[in-house]
């Protein structure tokens, strides 16, 4: 197993309570999406999902110190291409919210229990 496919794993894991598909169709879903594994120590924990602008986070295995700075630095990449990225979060997810606006995100609109939020380099952390 590629260290993409066990991030693309604890991504799907960390949020399949929220979805209504099953570990098959996810990957289906997002097949054309850069996965991005996040390491520790040389272990996969997490991953990010890229896919032009948009970026998605989760983690299988809660990190030992931050990675902001590392999520920050996909993101800024992000923002170089595209001039701003975007994510989408459950309005529930509480602590997805606040990991967010402290990587910069603000909130543009909520609908249906999500919420769509921004990032540009004008509050990019």
């Amino acid at each position: 197993m590629t260290p993409e496919d066990r991030a693309l794993i604890m991504v799907y894991t960390s949020v399949k309570d929220r979805l209504a598909m099953g570990m098959v169709e996810y990957i289906e879903a997002v097949k054309d999406w850069e996965v991005i594994p996040l390491t520790e120590s040389g272990r996969v924990i997490g991953g990010v999902l890229q896919k032009n602008n948009e970026i998605h986070v989760g983690y299988g295995v809660k990190p030992k110190v931050s990675i902001r700075g590392y999520i920050r630095s996909i993101l800024g990449g992000v923002i170089d291409k595209h001039g701003f990225a975007v994510t989408q979060i459950r309005e529930e997810n509480h602590a997805g919210l606040r990991f967010c606006e402290r990587l910069g995100f603000v909130k543009l609109s909520a609908q249906n229990g999500t919420i769509l939020l921004r990032c540009d380099r004008s509050n990019y952390a």
